[in-house]
């Protein structure tokens, strides 16, 4: 007798479902007021249980949804159903769960700016959704929803106790795009307000959220490849620290970088022994051009760090000088034995022609056996450089700047 009686709700769920979704309101209103129940639910693809609500939402008629919603008793029914007239963008059914005790809560402020639907939005701001929890308008703004941006200024404006909170959320989404070369979106969120000098984490940067970490839409543009988003972003050598964004933009090889930060005031030579950060940083990108798929290492030609070349002569055409601790000198050497002979021509031809270093320090740089080896093959265009192997090496002609003297 039990098999039966199951059977025959079993029946009765499949019978409403079916009521449910080919709409018959009148149908579905009697069995409310035989007493039946409305606890049905229907597997997904993905195996999980929707309930009657959101098959009614599904189904899109508007007094459906209104006559189950009034007569659902369960919160995760209701708030499910909101979601998923959420996702559905529709407005009118949205407003219908709410008034019917679904939960604002139940649904991602980030969800609802994913809509594009300006008036869907603008409800859920006004029914109080969480603007902070997740970075919502920052996470929007990083997805090119333009339909955000008025919403946002209009909360902001509305709102002043959370102005801090949805700027630092502006400021995110800002270095983001400063950082992508964006200029379209640098510009639409500097019109927005954003401020690309205030520091803080980066969004889809993870490290960036140890405020050790953190940083600033001027420095993120200096790793762009987009050399006009930093100019829309005006450096001032009287606000910004230019030499923090030439190291920036080092640490990325952006040659046009270095050059635009030197014509805007930019001091190569920021360190204390007179020598420059930039520079250092520079010749560190040796190490780090061309990675072999394969995983074999090859001698890096000149052509594998050429980038990295470029940022040197750049740094040196502006006087700057290779003033820097032992470790850096073996740092060095360690590298330019990993790159074929040339490249450590070329940059002590650089060297001697900017007088960028002491004859000392060349000496320093080549006076392992291990480097005088690998430069064997070179002796003559060592040679001409006024460098000799076999004896304490000194750049011809070389003199030795002010600031480098300062350090001997």
């Amino acid at each position: 007798m039990s098999n039966v009686d199951d059977g025959s709700v079993a029946n009765d769920k499949k019978e409403l479902i079916r009521m449910c979704r080919a709409g018959r309101l009148y149908e579905i209103e009697k069995w409310i007021a035989d007493g039946k129940s409305l606890d049905v639910f229907e597997a997904t693809k993905r195996g999980r249980q929707r309930s009657l609500l959101e098959i009614a939402v599904e189904v899109g008629f508007h007094s459906l949804v209104e006559l189950i919603a009034k007569n659902e008793t369960s919160q995760s029914a209701k708030d499910s159903a909101l979601h998923e007239a959420v996702s559905s963008r529709r407005l009118d059914l949205v407003e219908l769960l709410l008034a019917n005790g679904a939960a604002i809560k139940a649904v991602r402020l980030v969800d609802v700016l994913l809509t594009w639907e300006p008036k869907l939005i603008r409800l859920l701001l006004d029914h109080g959704a969480d603007c902070r929890e997740g970075r919502p308008f920052a996470e929007a703004f990083g997805a090119k929803i333009r339909t955000a941006l008025r919403p946002f200024l209009d909360y902001k404006q509305i709102h002043p106790d959370l102005a801090p909170q949805l700027q630092e959320q502006l400021d995110c989404a800002l270095r983001y795009f400063c950082g992508e070369g964006d200029l379209k979106w640098v510009s639409l969120l500097m019109w927005a307000g954003g401020n690309s000098r205030s520091r803080g984490p980066c969004l889809r940067k993870e490290y960036t959220e140890d405020p050790e970490c953190y940083t600033s839409g001027l420095q993120e543009a200096c790793g762009s490849e987009n050399l006009d988003v930093l100019k829309k972003l005006k450096p001032d050598p009287k606000r910004d620290d230019l030499t923090e964004l030439l190291r920036s933009a080092a640490i990325w090889a952006r040659k046009p970088t270095l050059e635009y930060l030197l014509q805007v005031g930019a001091n190569p030579n920021d360190k204390p022994n007179g020598g420059s950060s930039a520079l250092d940083t520079a010749l560190r990108d040796l190490n780090f051009a061309r990675l072999d798929p394969y995983g074999s290492k090859p001698l890096k030609s000149k052509y594998d760090v050429s980038r990295a070349l470029d940022c040197v002569r750049e740094l040196l055409a502006h006087r700057a000088i290779w003033n820097t601790e032992a470790y850096d000198v073996n740092s060095l050497r360690r590298t330019l034995l990993e790159c074929e002979p040339d490249v450590t021509i070329e940059l002590l031809r650089m060297f001697r022609k900017h007088n960028a270093c002491p004859a000392e320090r060349v000496h320093t740089l080549l006076g392992t056996p291990r480097i005088r080896e690998h430069l064997k093959a070179k002796t003559d265009a060592l040679l001409r450089l006024g460098i000799h192997l076999d004896a304490r090496p000194k750049v011809r002609g070389h003199r030795q700047s002010s600031r480098a003297q300062q350090t001997h």
